[in-house]
């Protein structure tokens, strides 16, 4: 029986609620590991990531490597139904967005198409690369037209696998997926 996207989505939100801060910040270590093992970036490369919310995994170790590796970081904001990328340092400046999620000030944002890797946060995944997000379809419509070269990348904790998601027509699937255990390419 295959379960609706809301109530997968409740039910995987809830298992990664239920990791302690031992198995987060565990994971968070062994993120890392994985990222530089599958991805092998490169300085001056143009990452997107995200501030981690509700369980998600989180991606500050990758952005402390990036950081000390001259990699330009980026975190979503949003622009309209939509996002841009604001680059990220450790003086950004910091605004609300309309959920309430702080967004660095940046008068300058750059499009998703020119990021070379964009580390997305998701609920669910499957092999495949078909990820489940938070509902708001932020990330679809801003590649749903996406270039080449930006590599859509998931996080997640390995809880978060399931064998089959649900898709819609409008899901924009995943290059690959990274967990604290390993890389998932998703080649279509």
């Amino acid at each position: 029986m295959t379960l609706d996207r809301q109530t997968l989505r409740y039910e995987l939100r809830q298992k990664r609620k239920q990791l302690t801060n031992a198995q987060q910040s565990d994971a968070a270590h062994d993120v890392l590991s994985q990222f530089l093992d599958a991805l092998s970036p490169t300085p001056h490369s143009h990452l997107a990531l995200y501030l981690t919310n509700d369980g998600e995994i989180s991606p500050a170790e990758i952005c402390q490597w990036c950081w000390s590796n001259n990699m330009n970081v980026f975190l979503p904001v949003l622009n309209g139904q939509a996002l841009v990328f604001a680059r990220y340092t450790q003086t950004s400046q910091w605004q609300e967005n309309r959920f309430g999620i702080l967004e660095p000030i940046d008068s300058t944002p750059l499009s998703g198409e020119e990021m070379d890797y964009v580390l997305m946060p998701l609920v669910g995944f499957d092999k495949k690369g078909d990820r489940l997000g938070m509902g708001g379809g932020f990330y679809d419509r801003t590649f749903e037209h996406k270039a080449k070269r930006t590599k859509l990348i998931g996080l997640a904790h390995d809880c978060q696998e399931v064998t089959e998601l649900p898709t819609a027509s409008w899901d924009v699937p995943l290059a690959g997926i990274l967990t604290p255990t390993r890389f998932i390419r998703c080649d279509r």
